[in-house]
């Protein structure tokens, strides 16, 4: 009996890290809702801006189809160090007018980051989401 619940364990956590999902641009990826959207985390520690681009379901997040939200701004709030950004639309041409697919923030302290892991959140329309990501 040990032996089995050891390999469900371990199976189990070797599927949960398998979930850990990246972006077109290889960097982490959080999840919104059931597969609703995914949104991949992109730190520019030089110039000091972090960008997120918003994808639909997982399919379209592996054919990197973004998908435009109606969301007024996001924010990304890393683990280590503790630092959270708030990111503004910065739609991109083919996003319908009051939609963006880009967001884009600047903040201090992410020359320090280690391995990408934190939350993002935000709301499209009145309905509020969050989802986690995490770095390999």
């Amino acid at each position: 009996m040990t032996r089995m619940l050891m390999a469900v364990l371990f199976f189990g956590l070797g599927a949960a890290a398998l979930a850990q999902e990246v972006g077109p641009n290889k960097m982490p990826v959080a999840e919104w809702g059931d597969e609703e959207y995914h949104l991949e985390v992109i730190p520019d520690a030089k110039a000091g801006t972090v960008t997120v681009f918003v994808y639909g379901n997982h399919d379209d997040l592996h054919k990197a189809k973004r998908k435009p939200i109606d969301a007024k701004n996001l924010t990304v709030a890393f683990k280590n160090p503790a630092v959270t950004v708030k990111l503004e639309p910065a739609a991109e041409k083919d996003d319908p007018k009051g939609k963006a697919s880009k967001f884009v923030g600047k903040g201090d302290g992410l020359d320090k980051l280690g391995k990408l892991e934190g939350t993002v959140s935000g709301k499209i329309g009145t309905k509020p989401y969050t989802g986690d990501f995490k770095q390999k």
